[in-house]
């Protein structure tokens, strides 16, 4: 008999709310930041993608707000990612070289930072020190806090585990056999998902009666997510700055870099080598799937 059978324990929802309330104020907190922008934005995304996390222990079966709150927050972020992408592509640059001894001119890494700049400019004209979407932020605050999480029980959140677990693996498959740039992006964000998810069963391991020699197992398993999703972090960041080469105007520099990296993109993209299948699959199993 698995652990979630032997104790439903309805207070592991209380403890998910408390991570949820938690989550909120950080979000904030890195919508307010007037130094370090980028930083903000970069914990604004991360704190919405987690509260996504958490709501899917809360299914619509339960609660209907919980699918309009998780469209809300992938809006919240997604609201961010021209931002983001411009930020990304400049570093990624200053990354290749010092690293990889590309073709990149201080003049063009200049190009790429006022890209960033210019982009971070314009939407701060639009939405003046983020107001609309602090505003947004503390309404989604507001709303999370009345969620029924006091109905969240083991069962629900071995469930979820479960169907994170199906969808990840799913995502894995179809991007390995399509080898597509949406795919492995859709299977980082499955990875992820389920990298968060474990990390709050491991705060709620207690109420739910997870023995310590599982929640080791649970750290195991995180360790491998988190190579995976780094190791398609770096690939999707890198396709990033190679779409912000090709907008750049096509002076003798970008030219020249362009060609050097069409010569060296493969190698400059690929990610570590996978894993051994045993080590990979069981990053993808819980106790009781």
């Amino acid at each position: 008999m698995n652990d979630a059978k032997r104790s439903p324990s309805p207070h592991a929802g209380p403890t998910l709310a408390s991570i949820a309330a938690r989550e909120c104020r950080a979000m904030e907190r890195a919508l307010a930041l007037r130094k370090g922008r980028h930083d903000g934005i970069h914990e604004a995304r991360k704190s919405s993608r987690r509260l996504r996390s958490l709501l899917a222990f809360l299914p619509a079966a339960i609660d209907r707000r919980t699918t309009t709150l998780d469209k809300s927050l992938k809006q919240l972020a997604g609201g961010f990612s021209s931002l983001r992408d411009a930020h990304v592509a400049a570093r990624t640059a200053r990354l290749l070289a010092t690293t990889h001894h590309a073709a990149l001119t201080s003049s063009l890494l200049d190009a790429l930072e006022d890209q960033s700049k210019a982009t971070l400019k314009q939407a701060l004209e639009k939405d003046p020190g983020w107001r609309r979407r602090r505003a947004k932020a503390h309404r989604i605050a507001t709303a999370m806090a009345r969620l029924p999480w006091q109905q969240v029980d083991a069962i629900e959140v071995r469930k979820a585990l479960k169907q994170s677990i199906r969808r990840t693996k799913k995502a894995k498959k179809k991007a390995l056999e399509e080898r597509s740039v949406p795919a492995y992006h859709r299977w980082r964000r499955r990875a992820r998902q389920l990298r968060y998810q474990l990390e709050f069963v491991r705060k709620v391991r207690r109420v739910m009666d997870i023995k310590k020699r599982r929640a080791e197992r649970y750290d195991d398993r995180l360790k491998d997510l988190t190579l995976t999703i780094d190791r398609l972090g770096w690939r999707q960041d890198f396709g990033v700055f190679l779409r912000a080469v090709e907008q750049l105007p096509a002076s003798p520099d970008v030219v020249a870099l362009r060609e050097g990296l069409r010569r060296k993109s493969s190698a400059l993209s690929k990610v570590s080598p996978p894993m051994p299948k045993s080590r990979l699959d069981r990053a993808f199993v819980v106790h009781g799937s």
